[in-house]
């Protein structure tokens, strides 16, 4: 329990910043406050799994406000395992989906990097652990891990409500093989080093922070949360691409801890996750004030498919009972190829997409381009 507990934490230490100011963590501390969070999340995550090497399946889209992830994405449902390599490979085989739907595999190291992305897998992969003899399957794909426990993340698109009833078949169609084991990890900083090989640019900072604990995780927690707005400004720009990658930034301690809000997100060439906090005024988003925003239908250079999720500013989740999500699947382009959408305590009835907001409540709305060209990033929606 105390794991979730934690988890938890995070999302908590956003709905309020203290009076006084956090201040800047070090370094090591930056690097550790990473490696905890996912140490702790793959117990979690094992453990609601029944086990390492064993798929969990999330068969809800998250519209009720209460998930454990912050800002969840209702683009797709999500196929995840903590898989183990300590006792040889494992296989995971991926069925054919149709190409007008967006399916992916994501690979995210104990570091918090991406080691693998692919759009439309399918077939068999294989895991096996970097620097060790593994067997490798006749025809398999091979993803070399640099550490005994990498994360697996499958996305399935569910393009309305009614869609996912076609979803759910294609998570069933999954599988894994591979020895399932309990996972436990006593200290998650000490546990990275003695199962992963720590990128060399990393391992002075991750040694000099083995001591690093919950009371730690909390207060680096509360630093990122009272920078959040500073940190989330460009998205996910430089925060979940490979430790090679070239993105701005991606080599900032900073930017790749505040990649923790958004845990296992994607790196840019995958996918744009444009966060806004405040409307084309800069002022910051607010239920009292009725804002209007105008989103090109087909958005220049975004090759695969974009949405628009509304999320509360005080739980950094979705509003319970009221619509979060707008996309191609669920608004028409208008004269201009446009839609427009207004968000507001009432509905405006004047032909605009109306997104519900609460009174009084902050709120900030996340823009998602999967597939965008990086060199042609969209805009803030104003003119």
């Amino acid at each position: 329990m105390k794991y979730v507990i934690i988890i938890f934490a995070l999302a908590s230490l956003f709905i309020n910043t203290a009076i006084a100011a956090v201040e800047r963590p070090s370094d090591a501390e930056l690097h550790a406050f990473k490696a905890f969070h996912h140490a702790v999340y793959m117990v979690t995550t094992a453990k609601q799994a029944g086990g390492t090497n064993k798929l969990l399946h999330t068969t809800k889209l998250p519209t009720e406000g209460t998930d454990p992830v912050v800002s969840p994405a209702l683009d797709h449902i999500y196929t995840k395992a903590i898989i183990d390599l300590t006792t040889g490979p494992v296989v995971v085989e991926m069925p054919e989906v149709d190409k007008d739907r967006y399916f992916s595999i994501h690979i995210t190291d104990q570091e918090h990097y991406t080691i693998y992305d692919e759009i439309h897998p399918v077939g068999k992969y294989v895991f096996v652990r970097k620097g060790k003899d593994m067997d490798v399957p006749e025809g398999a794909k091979v993803i070399e891990s640099p550490g005994d426990y990498p994360h697996l993340f499958i996305r399935a698109q569910v393009k309305t409500p009614e869609d996912m009833a076609n979803v759910l078949p294609i998570q069933q169609k999954i599988k894994l093989i591979g020895v399932s084991k309990e996972l436990v990890i006593e200290n998650p900083v000490k546990f990275t080093i003695k199962t992963h090989d720590v990128y060399p640019q990393n391992r002075v900072f991750l040694e000099a922070a083995v001591g690093f604990g919950k009371e730690d995780y909390l207060r680096v927690s509360k630093y990122i949360g009272e920078n959040a707005p500073r940190l989330s400004a460009k998205g996910n720009i430089g925060k979940f691409g490979p430790i090679d990658s070239k993105e701005p930034g991606s080599n900032n301690p900073e930017d790749r801890a505040a990649a923790i809000v958004g845990h296992l997100g994607f790196p840019l060439h995958h996918a744009f996750y444009a966060p806004h906090f405040t409307n084309c005024s800069d002022e910051v988003l607010n239920g009292d004030k009725t804002e209007v925003f105008v989103f090109p239908y087909e958005p220049e250079g975004v090759e695969l498919f974009w949405s628009v999720t509304r999320y509360s500013a005080l739980t950094r989740n979705t509003i319970a009972g009221k619509n979060d999500l707008f996309n191609a699947y669920n608004t028409k382009p208008d004269a201009n190829g446009n839609i427009t959408v207004t968000f507001s305590v009432e509905d405006p009835k004047d032909g605009t997409y109306w997104m519900p907001v609460n009174k009084g409540e902050p709120y900030y709305l996340v823009v998602r381009y999967y597939k965008p060209d990086v060199n042609n990033l969209p805009k803030k929606p104003c003119k």
